[in-house]
């Protein structure tokens, strides 16, 4: 986001409140936008109160503090200079030994050990220190370590006092590499057009200190050359003036988030001794991370002079989500959310003891993320545990890291509340909304059950009293609850003020996002008034129904299951697994089934499978295709559990049935129903009524089937489109089409198109030959209208027109270049064949051999599987010589081959020889 660049560039450039502050041009220089974008966006950072403005000229914009919000005054700012060069103070950093301040860095003693111990090396080394080159992407921390090896240099006494440190990111000056090289080494009169006089560059300004060229991938291979003799010697040459030579003292410090060995001249790679490359923040262990976050917020605490808690939603968000822009990113991401956080402690009543930060102060993406990813984030959640955490401004202006305070359990129940009211008015959606409170809603169960040493501190009779409310509660509801729910209500019920005020707006809206369980505890609520002799307030009697939405879990009774099976060794598998990631937990189950694995034994599979659910109203069957999609009224008789199939599974079918499937209350045909709306195109077995289907298939597999259901499609007319379905199917190793298939088909299928009979009862078989070169989209459309289907053989086309078609359509759908050689094998193969057995074939059995064939070397050559046919046996004992003979017409003719094409491959070619 634009804004956030610019916040970004103005903490950099004027990163303190004392800072002079920037101005609109400088911003947009440093960010490389519009000036009137970068004014725009500054402004408005100004109105969200991130910002403070000048009323002078030029308008400067520096950062805001909480004193410029408790005044509402204008800042003046100082009427000096700003330089764009940075120049950090030593004396402003905090007191440390020079041994420790380079250890103070997070991950010294972990990621970065190695990278820690090098720069200090780099640092000491006499006379002047190494070159230092820092790779690793933006944001990593490169210009952070080089501030902090200035500071160490300094306390270390290797740096004369007020030793400059100079940038220059050279990416600012990659549209103009002779304004970089004159801003890196100078130039003197006359050197270029508009050189009115001798300018020293920044090697000079950085005598007796510290040079860090940020992205220094982008400084032209001349300006590479000119480092040389800098490095080498601690001289250097302005533009304009070669004769002379300049000498310096400059510890150079480099960095670069490109590939160094590509774009740096190796000559100049070589002269850096100690190259460092920073890892991602998303790969540093959790520990640094959490670490980060901590600076990033105790730096905040310091800034604003007030006091930040910080729940562990939102330490939980941030360790979790993936900061593309590295530890850049983490920083401000922080600094966004407190920026939020800041606004509604200002505008509250009273000024609070600190502010709150919650999860819906972050940026929208970021809750998001944490939404749909929480419970993965398990390892997080122990490391972060479950207490707010306080951060501190300190009185030499650096802020403490985070505490856990001790509270008490209404102090627990306030903050709770003051979280709610964040969430309802945040502009999250309403079951985002929802999760976020539920999920708030067990941590604040399992600080309770902290802050308190057992439930044996509890009258008896609470206990007693709570337990029955929730039985009931769960009877009504139709689900169970976890032993510590009871005693986390009691511990509730136990500690709070009888006279808390009602907010009869803010309970209303708490009690839309649980409106089931809010009418449950008002039914029930008698029943516990009357066992705690006590009234319950309004905002108690919601708090209790949020408490049992958060924590019921549904009976396993009363849930439909969700089941994939699909093709394939791993297929079902890992469409599960993505579906389970995404909704938290293992709510799909998955049969794979390999091509080598029959129907009859899948079937087997999928009933034990079923049985092992246990007492369930039903099971919603997902499936990918082929005979599968006839399992329904099969699994039901042999399992008597009602079954519901929807076919063409995808992912984001299994998502949301195993969404709707935790949803007790649902039935089977409601969810079949809502997850058909989730296809682009509504088909489902058995079809909807008006609805008729044709066909096609092939035995080498189910690719070349669906290429001619494609091609079938786009032939048919326009207003057929919307009543017939195309649709491809595999014929399991075998010539017939199971008995599952015509159940779930029964009375639809209009015809059956391919290279070969697949035997469908009651159903007419067009061959391809007639779909492409004769009459077979006429009989289509004939048989749509109840008419007859026309003659099986191919008219109009000479045999070698019908060839050179089959070619086309063969080429036109494989994908490869290699297409042509496939069908120029194919038909060489035919031509053999035809010349060694002294006859020519009709021209439909011609046609289906070039196609057959063609597709069938493109699947072996490109590592397809190997179709196993059912009838090889058979030909084998009777016609073994047509075999041999087909045998060798391919082994002569079809080079793209390195072995001999499959047994049971050549039996398929038999099967479109033989007399039909």
């Amino acid at each position: 986001m634009r804004k956030i660049k610019v916040l970004e560039m103005v903490r950099q450039i004027a990163p303190t409140v004392d800072s002079p502050g920037v101005t609109a041009d400088e911003v947009a220089e440093a960010a490389g936008i519009l000036r009137h974008n970068a004014s725009a966006d500054l402004n408005e950072l100004v109105r969200e109160g991130l910002l403070r403005k000048s009323g002078g000229r030029p308008v400067r914009f520096g950062l805001k503090s909480i004193a410029d919000d408790v005044r509402h005054t204008d800042t003046k700012f100082p009427d000096s200079q700003y330089r764009t060069v940075a120049r950090p103070d030593p004396a402003a950093e905090r007191p440390a030994s020079s041994e420790r301040l380079l250890d103070q860095v997070i991950g010294a003693k972990g990621s970065l050990r190695a990278a820690v111990e090098q720069l200090k090396a780099a640092v000491l080394y006499p006379p002047h220190g190494l070159p230092v080159l820092l790779l690793g992407p933006t944001g990593s921390g490169k210009s952070y370590l080089a501030e902090k090896m200035y500071f160490y240099a300094a306390k270390s006494g290797r740096l004369v006092p007020n030793a400059p440190f100079n940038v220059l990111n050279c990416a600012d000056y990659a549209a103009n590499p002779q304004l970089l090289l004159a801003q890196l080494f100078g130039y003197v009169k006359g050197a270029f057009t508009g050189a009115d006089q001798t300018t020293a560059g920044l090697v000079a300004q950085s005598d007796n200190g510290v040079l860090f060229l940020d992205e220094i991938h982008r400084l032209p291979p001349e300006g590479q050359e000119m480092l040389f003799l800098l490095m080498d010697r601690g001289v250097y040459r302005m533009l304009g003036d070669g004769a002379t030579q300049r000498r310096v003292s400059v510890r150079l410090i480099a960095a670069t988030s490109e590939d160094a060995r590509s774009l740096l001249l190796k000559t100049l790679l070589r002269r850096f001794p100690v190259v460092l490359t920073l890892p991602d923040v998303n790969a540093r262990p959790l520990e640094e991370r959490l670490a980060l976050i901590e600076y990033f917020l105790a730096e905040e605490a310091a800034r604003i002079g007030v006091p930040i808690s910080v729940s562990p939603l939102v330490l939980v968000a941030l360790m979790t989500f993936h900061a593309s822009g590295n530890v850049g990113e983490l920083h401000s991401a922080v600094l966004l959310g407190c920026a939020k956080a800041f606004l509604n402690y200002v505008a509250s009543a009273g000024k609070p003891e600190y502010m709150m930060l919650v999860v819906t102060h972050l940026s929208p993406q970021i809750q998001l993320e944490y939404l749909r990813g929480h419970q993965d984030s398990l390892k997080v959640e122990q490391l972060i545990g479950v207490e707010d955490r306080l951060y501190m401004p300190m009185p030499n202006g650096y802020g403490s890291g985070g505490q856990s305070p001790e509270q008490r359990k209404d102090d627990l129940y306030t903050d709770f509340n003051r979280r709610m009211s964040d969430y309802l008015g945040s502009s999250l959606e309403q079951d985002e909304v929802q999760r976020l409170i539920q999920i708030d809603a067990d941590y604040y169960l399992r600080r309770l059950l902290r802050h308190v040493k057992g439930a044996h501190t509890l009258p008896e009779r609470l206990l007693e009293v709570v337990a029955g409310f929730v039985e009931e509660a769960g009877k009504e509801l139709g689900c169970v609850f976890e032993p510590e729910v009871t005693t986390g209500i009691a511990l509730h019920l136990a500690s709070l003020s009888r006279t808390e005020p009602f907010d009869a707006e803010a309970m209303l809206e708490l009690t839309a996002h649980c409106s089931r369980e809010f009418g449950v505890v008002r039914q029930l609520s008698s029943r516990l008034e009357e066992g705690l002799e006590t009234r319950l307030t309004h905002g108690q009697t919601s708090f209790l129904a949020l408490f049992l939405a958060a924590h019921k879990r549904v009976a396993e009774t009363e849930r439909v299951k969700v089941l994939v099976i699909a093709h394939g060794d791993h297929t079902a598998t890992s469409m599960a697994e993505v579906a389970n990631e995404l909704l938290y937990e293992k709510k799909v189950k998955a049969i794979d089934m390999p091509l080598s694995q029959s129907l009859e034994s899948t079937l087997q599979i999928a009933a034990q499978r079923i049985k092992e659910m246990g007492k369930i109203k039903g099971v919603l069957l997902l499936v990918d295709m082929g005979s599968l999609t006839g399992f329904g009224a099969a699994l039901e008789r042999m399992t008597g559990i009602p079954v519901a199939v929807i076919p063409l599974v995808t992912t984001a079918a299994i998502v949301e049935a195993a969404r709707l499937a935790d949803n007790g209350q649902m039935k089977l045909a409601q969810m079949v129903e809502a997850v058909k709306q989730i296809y682009d195109f509504d088909i489902a077995f058995p079809l909807p009524e008006g609805k008729r289907l044709i066909i096609t298939t092939c035995l080498t597999g189910e690719g070349t089937a669906r290429k001619l259901a494609a091609f079938i499609n786009e032939a048919l007319p326009a207003d057929l489109r919307s009543t017939v379905l195309v649709q491809a199917v595999d014929l399991d190793n075998g010539s017939e089409i199971s008995g599952l298939y015509v159940e779930g088909w029964r009375g639809t299928v209009i015809a059956a198109v391919g290279t070969v009979n697949p035997h469908l009862p009651g159903v007419a078989f067009i061959g391809m030959d007639q779909i492409l070169f004769g009459s077979g989209m006429k009989t289509l459309l004939e048989l749509t209208a109840e008419g007859q289907p026309a003659a099986d053989d191919a008219d109009g086309l000479s045999k070698e027109e019908a060839i050179l078609l089959a070619s086309k359509f063969v080429t036109d759908y494989i994908d490869s270049k290699d297409g042509q050689l496939y069908v120029s094998g194919a038909i060489a193969a035919l031509e053999q064949l035809e010349q060694t057995v002294g006859s020519s074939l009709r021209t439909s059995l011609a046609v289906r051999w070039v196609i057959h064939l063609s597709f069938a070397l493109e699947r072996i050559v490109t590592g397809g599987s190997v179709m196993e046919c059912s009838e090889l046996d058979y030909l084998e004992q009777h016609h073994q010589l047509l075999l041999n003979t087909i045998q060798t017409a391919v082994s002569r003719t079809c080079h793209c081959l390195s072995e001999p094409l499959p047994r049971s491959e050549i039996g398929y070619l038999a099967l479109i020889v033989l007399p039909e």
